[in-house]
């Protein structure tokens, strides 16, 4: 399927009129001189009401809801045309007061009962889980691999719980500008040093943390200790008993810095052999290897090596701010994340993704993005 070219070739009825100033925005004023007298109808759909977070200014809200509106007409000419679904879509708008990036969050949200087709704007959370390395904050993706310039894909089947539902199946695609990407992948030689930062701190914790357990007293305390306990046993026991008594208390005794540190040789082991792990890699990995992206999904406490094409393993990375054009408005797309849910299971949302995946051509959307213009989002 072709995102330009009914625009300009066709007059397709829909039910929703497209304001012009959305197709001048993507396609350029000959597109749009062409699609004023244009109304599109697409059978079945409705519209469902849509959600705007307070505080949202109402010039960027307007602004979100004209390219929502043409995403919403994109994948109804997508949509496979059945008698059975009843497909609805909306918008979702949000003020990203806490968002780092120079960018504002929005979504198209359409779907059935069987499965949710979800196109969001300049946010990638759906992507990620968050990760914190030795005060560090990265974020884990699944891995993602490249259909086109500027399109990665990712598949997985989630596990059924003990409930009724069947896994769902989600199929993801990031779409970027060709050739960059909103994110750049920490090195496994990165990961390793500040793994070994975080498990050092852990030991340091454990430390402190014995200190309050374990007081060190002074020379001359611990030997009028020592002498009070002897004492103690002599007035209790006499003879061999008191010899044997004697002996037992001198063989267990440890002064106590000797006593601390065994103490914190003990409790500290599982870390020392994670650092140990991470020493030898790091000594030891040819180079090329090293500077292979990170592929982790546990803990620095938990590592037990790489994790490279095994399942749950994400690639660990961090955001690169300089992908994002900042003298734009904060409501251009930048960056789009979709996503299609469906339940294997359902024979109806099953033949709707057979036929969606047919027509769907995703790479109307790296055409989107990049007939976008940089001064703004709308002229």
């Amino acid at each position: 399927m072709n995102f330009l070219n009914p625009f300009l070739k066709t007059k397709i009825l829909f039910r929703i009129m497209v304001p012009v100033i959305s197709f001048t925005m993507i396609c350029g004023n000959t597109i749009a001189q062409n699609a004023k007298n244009t109304s599109i109808t697409v059978p079945q759909w409705t519209t469902e009401q849509d959600y705007t977070e307070p505080h949202l200014s109402g010039k960027w809200h307007g602004e979100m809801k004209k390219i929502i509106t043409v995403l919403a007409s994109w994948i109804q000419e997508a949509w496979p045309d059945s008698q059975q679904c009843n497909p609805a879509w909306s918008g979702a708008y949000f003020s990203s007061k806490a968002n780092a990036l120079p960018v504002l969050k929005y979504e198209l949200r359409a779907g059935f009962s069987g499965g949710h087709f979800n196109i969001t704007v300049n946010d990638h959370s759906l992507l990620e889980q968050s990760l914190v390395c030795y005060r560090t904050s990265w974020s884990l993706l699944r891995p993602m691999k490249e259909l086109y310039k500027g399109i990665l894909y990712n598949e997985i089947t989630g596990e059924k719980e003990d409930t009724a539902a069947s896994p769902q199946t989600t199929r993801t695609w990031l779409i970027t500008r060709a050739g960059k990407l909103p994110y750049t992948f920490i090195t496994r030689r990165e990961y390793l040093e500040e793994a070994k930062k975080e498990i050092l701190m852990d030991k340091e914790r454990v430390r402190e943390h014995l200190k309050q357990l374990i007081p060190l007293r002074s020379a001359e305390e611990q030997e009028a200790a020592k002498k009070r306990d002897l004492q103690e046993i002599g007035n209790m026991y006499n003879g061999m008993m008191r010899a044997n008594r004697e002996r037992i208390y001198l063989e267990a005794y440890r002064p106590d810095s000797v006593y601390f540190n065994e103490t914190l040789s003990a409790r500290a082991a599982p870390l020392d052999s994670v650092s140990s792990v991470m020493d030898s890699l790091l000594s030891r990995s040819p180079k090329d290897s090293l500077d292979k992206p990170a592929c982790i999904s546990r803990p620095a406490l938990a590592f037990r090596g790489f994790e490279d094409g095994m399942p749950g393993g994400r690639m660990l990375v961090k955001w690169n701010t300089t992908y994002f054009s900042t003298n734009v408005s904060p409501v251009k797309p930048q960056f789009l994340v979709v996503t299609w849910q469906y339940d294997p299971a359902d024979n109806m949302a099953a033949s709707i993704d057979r036929q969606l995946m047919d027509k769907l051509d995703i790479r109307d959307l790296t055409q989107f993005l990049s007939s976008l213009p940089d001064s703004s989002t709308l002229p």
